[in-house]
């Protein structure tokens, strides 16, 4: 098993031993009936043929993508990953029947902001690849330890050999063949920050590839990644967190590392398969900012997708974003850093700073 490989490799602290105790019988317990939905399907998932390019929603964490996601998903031609496919992605057709029971374990936000949960929201296929491939950045969310070393390897794609390439495509690709099977073969809409930096790599696999980057002012950024590092991960990891300076550290440092890979390998992509939108015009201008999109990369069906955005948009009218806290201290850090980001895009700091 996955987990247990990297247990005895990278260890539990103590105060989470319980918790690995857990996760190790959860997985056992589903074990057997991966095996049996392998057996059923396994030859139908080989089979499947991509016949469409998917197309990619990129941006650092806490950019907007997830917004931006759940309101595309509203198309109905779409296909995408959704929180029952990805939490398990080994047994998903097999336990369609134990719905009602995983939902009823579900919390009703994510806790850091006020995004709802539930079974059918859509979620990153990145996080598919924890329960059953050792390629994923995501591991670090549960071993904290590994990041920088998981983040060179599974995110930039660096310090990796040619046959972990292709064992990482094939991991990848797997997942994906399983839902356009679960959706009948209709195209991929992917939501995955970590892809912000591995376009090339995903060029190779599908060259007809269309992305949506969406991007910040990374003074929020620097502040929700904070927040969602703390609460997000202090009821999954295994491992403690780093004191909180090297925390902001490793946050500066990931956002260099993966805009300037980003800022490379975009412009291998013609105006017509990539399209840059803010999180601000999602948010203010949120059908002229979908329009756009449609527009820029050909994309068939925003007509036919209109009245399902509207609904949704309209049911967002009581959601409140986050404020975040500023001190001159971290405002003069994140323009020291990401300097070059601010003054591309225009953002200014923020006008509150408290003490």
């Amino acid at each position: 098993m996955t987990l247990l490989s990297f247990i005895s490799k990278y260890g539990v602290d103590r105060p989470y031993l319980g918790r690995a105790c857990l996760y190790l019988l959860g997985s056992l317990a589903e074990f057997p009936f991966s095996l049996y939905e392998d057996l059923v399907y396994g030859s139908r998932i080989e089979a499947t043929q991509l016949r469409v390019a998917p197309v990619f929603i990129i941006g650092h964490w806490r950019s907007g993508t997830t917004h931006l996601h759940n309101i595309l998903s509203q198309d109905p031609q779409w296909a995408t990953p959704t929180h029952m496919h990805v939490f398990y992605s080994r047994t998903f057709f097999i336990f369609e029947g134990f719905r009602a029971l995983f939902a009823s374990r579900l919390p009703e936000e994510r806790g850091y902001d006020q995004v709802k949960v539930g079974l059918d929201v859509p979620e990153e296929e990145e996080e598919a690849l924890l329960s059953y491939s050792y390629r994923s950045f995501y591991h670090a969310v549960i071993f904290p330890r590994i990041a920088d070393e998981f983040f060179r390897r599974y995110a930039l794609l660096e310090d990796i050999d040619p046959e972990e390439l292709v064992a990482w495509q094939q991991d990848y690709t797997w997942f994906l063949k399983k839902i356009s099977l679960a959706f009948n073969g209709r195209p991929l809409l992917l939501k995955n920050p970590v892809n912000t930096c591995r376009i090339a790599a995903l060029i190779q696999l599908f060259p007809q590839a269309r992305f949506v980057h969406i991007y910040r002012n990374p003074y929020e950024i620097f502040e929700s990644n904070i927040r969602m590092i703390q609460i997000h991960t202090q009821n999954i990891r295994l491992q403690k967190l780093f004191p909180l300076e090297e925390l902001h550290k490793g946050i500066l440092q990931r956002y260099i590392l993966m805009m300037e890979a980003y800022d490379r390998q975009c412009q291998a992509l013609p105006s017509d398969r990539l399209v840059e939108v803010s999180f601000e015009q999602v948010r203010d201008c949120p059908l002229e900012a979908l329009q756009h999109i449609y527009t820029q990369l050909n994309l068939p069906g925003f007509t036919n997708g209109l009245p399902y955005f509207k609904k949704y948009i309209s049911n967002l009218k009581s959601y409140k974003q986050n404020t975040y806290h500023y001190t001159k201290e971290k405002l003069d850090i994140v323009q020291q850093a990401w300097g070059k980001w601010l003054d591309r895009w225009g953002y200014q700091p923020p006008c509150t700073i408290s003490d």
